[in-house]
């Protein structure tokens, strides 16, 4: 799912993830700065630099600076960036919709056992074991 997002946004991993947090953080009233970022994404400040500049680069993301200081950079979407997200997700997050809508109630309750089996097991996963391509909390995915 992320590698078909991240190609129809033509934008890596860490880009996407850096938009989904942002994102998070606006839906949640929370303000986005570069080091909650880099702090959720595990990247370095160099790194942040970098990512940030991608996502105002494709018209993603905005900076301003936090207006009682100086020194935080904030990060908000761009009007439109969360429909281009969508556009992305919408037709694959319809098909996911029609598909669990054809179960029978007994065959959802199977899957549905079985998927939050699987995310308890990842949930007690320490960061470093989680298996590949899944990401910690609030975390970045691990390398494939």
């Amino acid at each position: 799912m992320r590698r078909r997002t991240r190609d129809d946004m033509d934008m890596g991993d860490t880009d996407l993830a850096a938009l989904r947090w942002i994102i998070r953080m606006e839906r949640g009233g929370r303000p986005a700065t570069s080091a909650g970022l880099a702090r959720a994404l595990g990247i370095t400040t160099a790194a942040t630099v970098k990512v940030v500049a991608r996502l105002v680069k494709g018209a993603y993301i905005e900076r301003s600076r936090h207006p009682s200081d100086r020194r935080v950079l904030l990060l908000g979407t761009r009007p439109g960036a969360h429909e281009r997200l969508r556009r992305a997700l919408g037709p694959m997050h319809e098909a996911m919709l029609r598909l669990a809508s054809s179960l029978d109630p007994a065959e959802r309750a199977v899957v549905i056992g079985f998927l939050d089996g699987l995310a308890a097991i990842v949930d007690r996963a320490p960061a470093a074991e989680a298996p590949v391509g899944t990401a910690a909390p609030d975390g970045p995915p691990s390398p494939a």
